[in-house]
């Protein structure tokens, strides 16, 4: 499993608290859809993880407001690597 940090900014907001949807799409053409808030300082912040190796796209979108028009991000692509899964070995000794 990849721990995933997704983070940006917005220009311009009437008010913090605004909703960024986030669309991601897998190596398998499915797509998840995630949601984070702005702040006062105009950022954005959201997790998750995936464990499905490959690329995968993701835009970030932020509808219109009582001042700004709505804005949509350009496409990012980021890769999850296969992460292979971990294991143990034991030994054991005696004497004869």
């Amino acid at each position: 499993m990849v721990t995933i940090n997704i983070t940006g900014n917005v220009s311009a907001q009437a008010a913090a608290g605004e909703t960024v949807t986030f669309t991601i799409t897998k190596p398998d053409a499915t797509v998840d859809t995630l949601t984070a808030v702005t702040l006062d300082d105009l950022s954005f912040a959201a997790t998750t993880t995936y464990t499905d190796a490959g690329d995968y796209t993701i835009v970030a979108a932020v509808g219109a407001d009582a001042a700004f028009l709505a804005a949509t991000s350009a496409v990012v692509t980021f890769n999850v690597p296969t992460v292979l899964a971990p294991r143990t070995i034991t030994v054991t000794a005696a004497v004869a």
